[in-house]
């Protein structure tokens, strides 16, 4: 509790105008940011550069944060629309850059346990392998749901839509998924 309450007085004095405050508040935040952006864009330089417009725009709109809402729901809701706003920009990649061999140990979130990283960075490069099949939706709701691990609940407000577009679209993407690690020769035969 004492760490949300550390929170909430970081967010509050960043929001009014304290630049201290709003870099200690990037450096909280930074790390999850460029993984989450990365996990959608697929490129790690672009992750940065989307996680740059993110807190850019985190610094001009933080004063509208209601201290009543989870943060980091919203600052997913940044992320990800900054994400997806740059793939558009971007157009359609197909296959996503590999990541770096230390990538897991970058990107990977605090306090993950080595061989958690290990099989994280496995899952992430399986998934950007095949995640350019997925619409930039779909690939968010993949991303938050099974990589970042939040909730049915947590997804749709993070994104802004229902839970059961939050499950359609997840089911969406893993049939899409599996019908690429199918193809791959590593689908084992299962098809539900």
């Amino acid at each position: 509790m004492r760490d949300d309450e550390n929170l909430h007085d970081l967010i509050r004095a960043a929001a009014g105008g304290d630049r201290r405050a709003f870099e200690d508040l990037v450096l909280r935040k930074r790390k999850r940011v460029v993984r989450t952006a990365y996990q959608i864009v697929g490129d790690l330089e672009d992750a940065r550069d989307v996680a740059q417009a993110v807190f850019l725009r985190l610094w001009r709109t933080l004063q509208r944060f209601d201290l009543e809402r989870r943060f980091d729901t919203w600052l997913y809701r940044i992320t990800v629309n900054a994400a997806i706003d740059f793939l558009r920009d971007q157009g359609p990649k197909g296959i996503l850059a590999p990541l770096p061999d230390d990538a897991h140990e970058r990107i990977a979130a605090p306090g993950t346990p080595a061989d958690a990283a290990v099989d994280l960075a496995a899952l992430q490069r399986t998934f950007l392998r095949l995640a350019g099949a997925l619409a930039p939706k779909q690939r968010a709701v993949f991303v938050l749901k099974e990589i970042e691990g939040l909730s049915t609940a947590e997804v749709a407000a993070a994104l802004g839509i229902t839970e059961s577009t939050v499950r359609n679209t997840l089911q969406q993407a893993r049939r899409i998924l599996r019908d690429g690690l199918i193809r791959e020769g590593h689908g084992g035969g299962k098809t539900s």
